[in-house]
């Protein structure tokens, strides 16, 4: 593997799991309980690491996904319990992101008035620092994360079917996506629910395409499958042939905007051998959907009719040059491997493909292929013989997100001014468009607005004054946090400085001010960030006073009566 973070290590007698990838396992149903792998940057194979990590310990029945979020792993199981174990896991497992040791086990998610589970496991989203979104067979459940328990249901993202099981597998939430404003989970029956990520509400769903069935003479419904966010913020969303769950598809998909909701069609040219988009709900898996971290692509395993849970070649579409390519095809690979239910990931810094191979289902033979964007086959990594079924690659979340210092925000009285924040923030495992950002302070709510939508920052002025303040947004990024805060300025000096009269003259020199010809003025030294750090009574027009400011930019307002003079002035 080519990159290398931090190697592997014992602290206290703890591993360490920050160099390589997690592979979440199904494992061997009807036999055990699910696993956790972890395939190290050294080509190293370290199997059932939650074991490993808690002795007596185990994860629940066909684990599906796993998500890392704020230094926590959130891995996500069917049942709480393979009808073959011998241990009760958990539907929902809370686990520390480096070193696995188990936080929280959470064995039904919720139940009915008898104690009963009605809501089977299927995905997990980190909506902010203090909580996520589960995706179920019976709708969405906030988990607070400071509690670490399971609250109550969306409203209006359930199972209308009831609480019977085989009527829970034909409403199932699958994948979520977070925006900068709301979560978008795709719903077997309803299609998109549109949640709002502050008030925990559903504030659309979007149906699916329908088409009319000339046997049954009327008018059907599509399904959606899946849905992934690409590098330049658009959704990007599969279609099923119908709502059944049969794993049928067709050969187009949906681009949805997230801020507008507009969408388009993106049609699939299997006249030119490209396959279209699968889906699982006759089985929920997170799908063969995914996009690129560092390029404007979306990938996806082949749906060419072959067999449930089976993929043979992955696909590409290139958002910017509006192209389709295979990247790869397994029949072509010695050996008569395929892929396995999900299929792959993609390194969000490399850029490599993580696959998933395997010859049968009663083969215990299974390998992790690791290829790049280009097609190439850079390695295989055999495992050890077991019925692993893999079924998801999980990469550590090592990086935190990086805020360049934001210029001032200069407005005139009665303007505003707007700051695409996407241009200021950067995570070398994230896309920009995937980092959240809140508004978290303004300081002076009489003098300006401010709002944080769909990316961008907006200031306006109030009242047709002058003054300065500061507001402070928060960058979110799988659960890792920064502050940032950003000088506003409105009205004085805002681009120029203010001299009324040209024998006024401010300056400093050595942290010392100096105000000349401005005898009897009020003077407000304020910094960057627009906090009042000195307030002088000018005695003379000859007037100097030592500071004993940190170096830095300050803005020096006089007033005299009618008279302002506002000068921009560098503390060296």
């Amino acid at each position: 593997m080519s990159v290398s973070i931090i190697s592997l290590s014992q602290n206290d007698g703890e591993t360490e799991y920050t160099d390589g990838v997690f592979i979440v396992n199904e494992d061997w149903y009807g036999h055990q309980n699910s696993t956790v792998n972890f395939i190290t940057n050294g080509e190293e194979w370290i199997y059932r690491i939650f074991q490993k990590a808690n002795p007596g310990k185990e994860l629940g029945c066909t684990s599906q996904f796993g998500a890392i979020y704020g230094g926590k792993f959130y891995i996500v199981s069917k049942q709480e319990k393979d009808p073959g174990a011998k241990i009760i896991g958990s539907r929902l497992a809370v686990c520390n992101a480096k070193t696995m040791k188990c936080l929280k086990e959470i064995q039904k998610i919720a139940t009915d008035e008898k104690g009963e589970s009605i809501a089977d496991g299927r995905s997990f989203l980190g909506v902010n620092e203090k909580k996520g979104y589960v995706g179920t067979s019976n709708g969405i459940w906030i988990y607070d994360m400071e509690t670490m328990t399971v609250g109550k249901q969306i409203k209006g993202t359930g199972n209308p079917n009831g609480s019977d099981y085989g009527k829970l597998y034909h409403a199932q939430i699958g994948t979520m996506i977070r925006t900068e404003d709301y979560v978008f989970a795709i719903h077997q029956n309803d299609g998109l629910k549109i949640i709002d990520a502050n008030a925990d509400t559903l504030i659309k769903t979007i149906a699916p395409p329908t088409y009319y069935d000339k046997k049954k003479n009327k008018t059907l419904s599509r399904g959606f499958g899946s849905i992934v966010q690409s590098k330049d913020g658009n959704l990007w969303i599969s279609v099923a042939y119908d709502v059944s769950g049969n794993g049928a598809t067709v050969p187009y998909m949906i681009k949805m905007n997230p801020y507008t909701l507009e969408t388009d069609t993106l049609h699939i040219p299997n006249d030119k051998g490209i396959e279209d988009v699968p889906n699982s709900w006759y089985a929920w898996t997170a799908d063969g959907f995914c996009a690129s971290t560092q390029e404007n692509k979306i990938y996806w395993m082949g749906q060419n009719g072959n067999s449930w849970f089976k993929g043979r070649r992955i696909f590409c579409y290139d958002i910017d040059n509006n192209q389709f390519s295979k990247i790869y095809d397994f029949e072509k690979l010695p050996g008569k491997w395929i892929m396995y239910g999900t299929g792959f990931r993609i390194h969000p810094i490399t850029d490599e493909l993580y696959c998933f191979m395997f010859h049968k289902f009663q083969d215990p033979t299974h390998q992790l292929a690791r290829i790049s964007n280009k097609g190439e086959m850079l390695a295989t990594y055999p495992m050890i013989k077991n019925y692993w079924f893999p079924a998801l690659p999980v990469f550590p979340d090592n990086f935190d997100p990086e805020v360049k210092d934001i210029p001032t925000i200069e407005c005139e009285k009665g303007g505003s001014d707007t700051i695409k924040l996407n241009d200021w923030v950067s995570d070398k495992d994230n896309m920009s468009v995937s980092i959240v950002k809140t508004l978290v302070e303004n300081t002076d709510t009489k003098l300006f607005s401010a709002t944080v939508k769909n990316g961008k920052l907006i200031v306006k002025s109030l009242n047709n004054k002058d003054g300065v303040g500061s507001v402070t947004v928060r960058f979110n990024s799988n659960g890792k946090i920064v502050d940032k805060k950003i000088a506003v300025k409105i009205g004085i000096g805002t681009g120029t400085d203010n001299i009324s009269n040209d024998s006024h003259n401010i300056y400093m020199h050595d942290n010392t001010l100096f105000v000349e010809n401005c005898l009897n003025y009020q003077v407000a030294v304020y910094d960057i960030y627009g906090r009042k750090v000195a307030d002088i009574k000018i005695t003379s027009n000859k007037y100097h006073r030592d500071m004993d400011l940190p170096k830095g930019i300050y803005i020096i307002r006089a007033i005299k009566e009618a008279d302002i003079v506002t000068k921009k002035v560098i503390n060296k």
